[in-house]
């Protein structure tokens, strides 16, 4: 009885259909895209994001964010890691999903965040035709079905990882303790976003960033950053952490010399290099002078020599050639 409770409760984490109603379409799903909320199936973080374009309307399946290393976890093979994901438009007439596309054993491993796991197009004219049921007082339903399979048991242990952060959001348990300690310390971190009524999806990002952020300084060694890919990530990490909060003064100096100390050290190691030549350079030259000096000197006596008994005479004067005349 309590394997079968273990069997249930695996399926229950590793599998979600998520329901976003658009409201207000017409006005809503324009040109760019639009993205539903963050949902969370299992240890990773997805949304749908749906645009108009004519005469199609695009809807794709994304992978937000991994939340913690499971899909890299040596307890489960990397084969056994998949993915089902389908994409639905409901027939608001009809009370049912009609499925328009969907992926199946995507190997999870292999997924980037924010590439579309899934992506389809469907024709404009069929979501907005009355017959089909899609619009609905221009209100469209879209269901996301996904579903990771096969993580087994261990997964279930690894939840523990996987905690909330001030009804804000999911993420790791390291994220949280060190968001915690900086929110604590640095309290605008919160109040900025409460003040604004940032979005769900918007909180949820902007703290998973910065915690990614904070763990990342926590982490890493300087030896590291010598690799250019862990500076991108460095930069891409705090360029976005920039864009979602006003002041993250007290972190720049932190972020400014981790990703500058290689650079810098290239230039200082540059600049030793070239005050060693120019030291040589000016030993030389040194040597050179002394013995251009020593040139000097000999040369003068040499003068002074041939000096004594020569008679300057003007150069318009004859020669003479012994004749008195």
């Amino acid at each position: 009885m309590e394997k079968e409770q273990q069997q249930v409760k695996v399926l229950t984490l590793t599998t979600a259909n998520f329901t976003w109603t658009i409201n207000n379409f017409s006005s809503q799903v324009t040109f760019k895209f639009i993205y539903s909320d963050t949902f969370f199936v299992g240890p990773y973080s997805w949304q749908i994001a749906i645009q108009r374009s004519i005469p199609y309307i695009y809807l794709r399946g994304l992978l937000v964010d991994r939340l913690y290393a499971a899909d890299i976890d040596n307890n489960v093979p990397v084969g056994r890691r998949s993915l089902n994901f389908k994409l639905s438009l409901v027939d608001q007439l009809q009370a049912k999903s009609m499925i328009i596309n969907e992926s199946e054993n995507i190997n999870i491993h292999q997924l980037k965040t924010g590439v579309a796991v899934v992506s389809l197009r469907v024709l404009s004219g069929m979501v907005s035709d009355p017959k089909n049921g899609f619009l609905v007082n221009d209100t469209c339903i879209v269901v996301a079905e996904v579903s990771v399979n096969d993580l087994g048991l261990d997964h279930v242990k690894s939840t523990d990882l996987f905690l909330d952060f001030r009804g804000l959001c999911k993420m790791e348990k390291d994220y949280v303790q060190l968001l915690e300690k900086s929110c604590s310390k640095y309290p605008s971190l919160i109040e900025s976003h409460k003040k604004r009524k940032r979005s769900q999806r918007f909180n949820e990002l902007s703290f998973t960033t910065l915690g990614k952020l904070l763990h990342f300084l926590k982490t890493k060694k300087v030896k590291d950053m010598k690799s250019d890919d862990a500076c991108k990530e460095l930069q891409d990490l705090w360029d976005e952490a920039e864009i979602r909060f006003d002041d993250l003064s007290w972190l720049e100096p932190h972020v400014k010399s981790a990703l500058n100390y290689f650079e810098n050290a290239a230039k200082v190691g540059k600049l030793k290099a070239n005050v060693v030549d120019l030291e040589e350079k000016a030993k030389t030259l040194k040597a050179e002078a002394i013995a251009i000096d020593a040139v000097l000197e000999t040369t003068k006596e040499e003068l002074a020599k041939a000096k004594e008994g020569f008679v300057a005479r003007d150069l318009d004067d004859q020669l003479g050639y012994g004749i008195i005349s």
